[in-house]
């Protein structure tokens, strides 16, 4: 029998914001899965598979007992697809490779 090492998801649909590669702008974006090691989510801007990005959303206070808690961390986009319809945003996922959590 295989052992599955994927990390837990949570299909959660949260606010987020992303810039790539250090640059200055920020993009919005919305979560549509997360795992302690990475997120999938749809955002205003494309990037292609190996672009850094920082990302930083506000985990729903179920996550941290009680209060919500905003997450600011660091990764590196593994997928990436452009809408195949006009309108629609373009998906990606990224790793999360180093994160902090701030309490409000």
């Amino acid at each position: 029998m295989r052992s599955n090492n994927r990390a837990q998801r949570y299909g959660i649909q949260i606010h987020l914001r992303y810039r790539l590669n250090g640059e200055s702008k920020w993009w919005k974006g919305t979560t549509e899965n997360i795992s302690r090691s990475g997120v999938l989510f749809r955002g205003e801007e494309f990037a292609e598979p190996k672009t850094p990005l920082e990302l930083t959303f506000v985990l729903p206070k179920e996550f941290f007992g009680g209060r919500p808690a905003e997450v600011m961390c660091k990764g590196t986009v593994i997928w990436s697809e452009r809408p195949r319809e006009a309108g629609k945003f373009p998906s990606l996922a990224s790793t999360i490779s180093h994160y902090r959590i701030i309490r409000p």
